[in-house]
């Protein structure tokens, strides 16, 4: 039986800090680092990892998203209901660390197990987890207050815990791509089962951290949920007008459930539920906003994070919006919202947002246009109809090439290629061409082409190798490599070694060696301590064929780039991560607000938990769209996600019209007068957990 202490049973409050509420803050601050860290790089895990194709990837990023949206109201009812606040987050944060330490096994390469059949276990695992934490640690924390006696130190502990979300947050979307990509494990060339291990015992700390005060902790009986009797009054409403069809003379629907609720809660309903029609359009406006975790990442895998000194990974990029809401926030607060209400611009909330939603519309047109940009760096992948053809001269001579056909006639260079990327083929066909050189001998070879595919040839002597490229970047956004190399002697120990790192990268034997993927660095060939080629460069992004020889018993290498690396700035992204989080502090913090203080306090609980379901719903619109416009382009589902937000906001513009702010009973009006700050703090903080995700 878990020791129940209520606030009666206390002994005198003492005027000071209570210090158990510490534990609860580092409990709040390992679980907002590992939830932030861990989502930071889940999209780039699911397609360099698991193989989701980028919509593939996106769907299930933003299908996690809802359910970690979902369950926490669930998780509320549960804590109000039956199982408290204590017990719900303690059972749910074993379930919340058992889905980390899954899916950081899973991937572990050599235990080959069902990658995505775990890994998804796992996420479902955590949003269960999330469930029991989100709605409950802030509140339990509250709880441990005596009021009115300790109300300043309750907003202390607001503003305490709003400092700790924003830093548990920020070093775990900083630290987290640094283990991921700079760390390297099992044979890979990053550490996913690091990146995903390490919030998972971050989860475990703070499991021992939140029992350790158990005995000192205040625990109030579950009490029911306000949200389960607003859901109820609403179904017996509807019951009682559409279905039983009763005859009362009832100005409102509502009213039909008066038998069993009093008026002043079903007052507080409809105010809500007009509230509620206001935001039918926010989940747009989430389906926009959270895509800077999924669609913006995988952009940044496509450009070149070299910013002066520092190198930029492309899951960290999320950092800019959370560091750029922190300080907006204040600044408009404080400047920038006076300066404009004095000059009869956005005079009320309603504004902000029509603002905010028109901004967030702006933001993904600067993505669409960065898209637009970027391609013109895309590879040319081989195209239904066509196949590539690609010849690679390994010999120490020049070779001439002909195919009347194809109208090919090309003389290549010794340690050269030769590259046509359009040969119509139907299927499967042969291209017989003629070879000739000084170190060959001139004979006809069969060159089987396949339609959809890049198909290459690697001549050495006499011999010719055929094997398939892939042209594409890497989805992990590494530099690719393949070697060819002839006459090497036995047991040459020819290396790629890593100039940066100090470290061999791979090692070079005869033949046609498969894709490999390597650090972006500079990187020399070496057999021993003799350096055969220097000054490598291999960047983020680029495709290279390295052919490697032995002539007169010196060997010569020569690097020939493929597709060419990432060579548009990330800066580029800057302006619309600027934007959007512009749009958030005017969207989605005043919205938070509006609905907070518009709400009758008997609703607070309900519009939090439909602030949630909206942002659940914002997910479901991304995963719908992705499966409807999965053979469109990127740059199309950018306009297209701008076009829903204009629409949207035009909706809400004509929908608020004849908004009157306030509530229409004078009690209510009494208390909003007299309610303490604690509050407003409190929602504060429930808006930076929801920013800071």
């Amino acid at each position: 039986m878990e020791k129940q202490v209520s606030a009666e049973s206390r002994p005198k409050v003492k005027n000071r800090f209570p210090r158990v509420v510490i534990i609860i803050i580092l409990t709040e601050f390992c679980e907002r680092f590992s939830f932030s860290g861990m989502r930071a790089f889940l999209t780039l895990y699911l397609r360099s990892k698991l193989g989701y194709t980028d919509e593939e990837a996106t769907e299930t990023y933003h299908l996690f998203s809802t359910f970690v949206y979902v369950f926490p109201i669930i998780g509320g009812i549960v804590a109000d209901n039956w199982l408290g606040k204590f017990r719900t987050i303690l059972y749910l944060m074993f379930v919340y660390a058992a889905g980390n330490i899954l899916v950081a096994v899973t991937a572990i390469p050599q235990l080959n197990l069902p990658g995505r059949l775990c890994t998804l276990l796992g996420l479902f695992m955590i949003t269960v987890g999330t469930g029991g934490i989100k709605p409950c640690v802030t509140a339990f924390g509250g709880e441990q207050f005596v009021l009115p006696h300790q109300e300043k130190h309750l907003a202390v502990y607001f503003s305490i815990l709003y400092f700790t979300l924003c830093i548990g947050s920020l070093i775990a979307k900083t630290v987290s791509p640094i283990l991921r990509s700079e760390v390297h494990c099992f044979g890979e060339k990053d550490c996913y089962s690091l990146a995903f291990g390490a919030p998972g015992f971050v989860v475990l700390a703070s499991i021992v951290i939140f029992v350790s005060a158990k005995n000192k902790y205040v625990m109030k009986q579950p009490s029911g949920n306000i949200v389960l009797d607003f859901v109820k009054c609403i179904a017996l409403g509807l019951k009682n007008t559409f279905l039983k069809g009763k005859k009362e003379k009832n100005e409102h629907w509502l009213d039909s459930a008066h038998h069993k609720y009093d008026q002043r809660f079903i007052r507080d309903v409809k105010k809500t539920l007009s509230i509620l029609a206001l935001f039918t359009v926010i989940p747009v406006f989430w389906s926009l906003l959270d895509q800077m975790g999924s669609r913006w990442t995988l952009q940044a895998t496509k450009m070149d994070g070299r910013l002066g000194f520092i190198t930029i990974k492309p899951d960290q990029l999320q950092v800019i919006a959370p560091i750029c809401i922190l300080i907006f926030i204040p600044l408009m607060q404080k400047y920038i919202y006076p300066y404009l209400e004095r000059r009869n611009m956005l005079k009320n909330p309603l504004h902000k947002l029509t603002v905010g939603g028109i901004l967030a519309a702006i933001a993904f047109i600067a993505s669409a246009l960065v898209e637009i940009h970027i391609k013109t760096t895309y590879p040319e992948l081989p195209q239904t109809g066509l196949s590539q053809l690609r010849i690679f001269n390994g010999n120490p001579c020049s070779v001439a090439i002909h195919n009347d056909g194809q109208n090919i006639v090309y003389t290549i260079p010794p340690h050269s290629h030769f590259t046509n990327k359009r040969v119509r083929v139907k299927g499967m066909e042969n291209l017989t061409t003629t070879f000739s050189g000084g170190c060959i001998e001139p004979r006809d070879e069969n060159l089987w082409l396949e339609d959809q595919k890049a198909v290459s040839f690697f001549i050495s002597g006499n011999q010719m190798q055929r094997f398939i490229d892939n042209v594409d970047k890497s989805k992990s956004g590494l530099p690719v490599v393949r070697f060819l190399a002839s006459n090497l002697l036995y047991n040459s120990s020819i290396t790629l070694f890593n100039e940066r790192r100090s470290e061999v990268e791979a090692v070079i034997t005869n033949g046609v060696s498969k894709q490999m993927e390597v650090f972006a660095s500079l990187y020399s060939l070496r057999m021993g301590s003799n350096i055969i080629l220097n000054d490598i460069s291999m960047m983020s992004g680029g495709v290279y064929c390295i052919i490697l020889d032995r002539v007169d018993g010196v060997y010569k290498a020569d690097v020939i780039t493929i597709s060419e690396p990432n060579s548009i700035t990330m800066a580029l992204l800057l302006p619309q991560f600027l934007i959007m989080s512009i749009a958030e502090v005017l969207f989605a913090v005043t919205g938070n607000e509006f609905s907070f203080k518009e709400s009758p306090n008997s609703m607070k609980a309900v519009m939090t938990a439909v602030f949630l379901l909206t942002e659940a719903f914002g997910n479901i619109i991304i995963i719908v769209i992705t499966r409807l416009f999965t053979n469109y382009q990127q740059e199309t589902q950018s306009f297209f996600y701008s076009g829903l937000m204009l629409l949207s906001i035009i909706v809400f513009h004509y929908l608020s019209r004849g908004y009157e702010f306030g509530h229409d009973c004078d009690d209510d009006i009494t208390k909003k007068k007299s309610r303490s700050n604690s509050d407003v703090l409190y929602q504060q903080v429930k808006q930076i957990e929801d920013l800071l995700e």
